[in-house]
């Protein structure tokens, strides 16, 4: 557990908090991180804040969609934070409730990186600070959410883009493999960007109660702006990596009918080479040239060598 007290400008670290004091203190804001592995998270969320129990159900449910949800004195969301690992992309769920003076969130590990890149940010906050508010923290964490999805689309990009060269060159079945790997995280991307998308009309719903600054929601608008250039790019990554799909297996066609072509060229060969051995391999006591001449042996091997000059003549004009 983590909890962050902000007042005065300044962030304080609190370890043994008074929970009614802190709540009961609207000039105060706070922001309490809980991981679900802590045994203390439900009797927090329950006996403390009483949260909603089904908002609290889906905290302790792994893999729920993102979504947002308003109670009545709370509101209570569901983000996905992405990361790239082993060419696959790993959603971690993080949960958020949203009060008059404070902020909690909920997830599996006991540290979140995207945790600490908020609490670095705010503490920051640069030339344009916005006032604090439980809601600027929300902003901060989404913000920080969808600007993390960009490095990740830029490494999926080389990476079909490198593919795109190397079946150009050398198609293999583990390229097939790795592509249908990314079929399948962009297909998942899409689906959270796309529910994620959908929160945004709530969290910038006029008069909302828990998002009451009109600054803030330019802000949230950008976030969702941002969102729709992520929707877009995995679009256009989906339809990239489809025609890579469709050049591998051209490729790999190309490359089976110009085998199947050698081997033609082979076998046509050997079957005319075939048809002369033969010829002279017959039961015949007088044939042309005659067994006894001495010219017959470099004869036949002249004959089978123009023979062999005929077809690949025939074939090399068909090239």
């Amino acid at each position: 557990m983590h909890l962050w007290k902000f007042t005065n400008g300044e962030c304080l670290t609190i370890e043994n908090p008074n929970w009614i004091h802190l709540l009961d203190d609207k000039s105060t804001i706070f922001w309490l991180d809980l991981s679900t592995d802590d045994p203390a998270a439900p009797k927090i969320l329950h006996e403390v804040f009483r949260f909603h129990p089904l908002a609290m159900e889906d905290t302790f449910n792994e893999r729920q969609r993102p979504k947002v949800e308003e109670y009545e004195d709370h509101l209570f969301g569901i983000l996905n934070a992405v990361e790239l690992k082993d060419g696959e992309l790993e959603f971690r769920e993080v949960d958020v409730f949203l009060g008059a003076n404070f902020l909690v969130t909920v997830h599996d590990d006991q540290r979140e990186k995207m945790i600490d890149e908020v609490l670095h940010r705010v503490n920051k906050r640069g030339m344009f600070k916005l006032p604090m508010s439980p809601g600027y923290l929300l902003y901060s964490l989404v913000d920080t959410m969808v600007d993390s999805y960009f490095p990740i689309l830029d490494v999926i990009g080389d990476t079909i883009d490198l593919y795109s060269e190397e079946i150009l060159v050398n198609p293999k079945q583990e390229q097939l493999k790795e592509l249908f790997k990314l079929k399948r995280s962009l297909a998942e991307m899409w689906r959270v960007v796309g529910q994620q998308r959908d929160m945004f009309l709530v969290l910038t719903r006029e008069g909302s109660p828990f998002i009451n600054q009109d600054v803030l929601r330019y802000y949230l608008r950008d976030v969702y702006d941002h969102l729709i250039r992520v929707s877009d790019t995995v679009n256009t990554f989906r339809d990239t990596l489809s025609n890579v799909i469709d050049l591998y297996l051209s490729s790999v066609s190309n490359r089976l009918n110009v085998i199947v072509r050698r081997l033609t060229v082979i076998t046509i060969g050997s079957s005319v080479l075939a048809v002369i051995t033969g010829f002279y391999g017959m039961n015949f006591d007088t044939t042309f040239p005659p067994f006894s001449a001495d010219w017959g042996v470099p004869f036949v091997i002249g004959l089978m060598i123009v023979a062999i000059a005929i077809v690949a003549f025939i074939f090399g004009r068909q090239e």
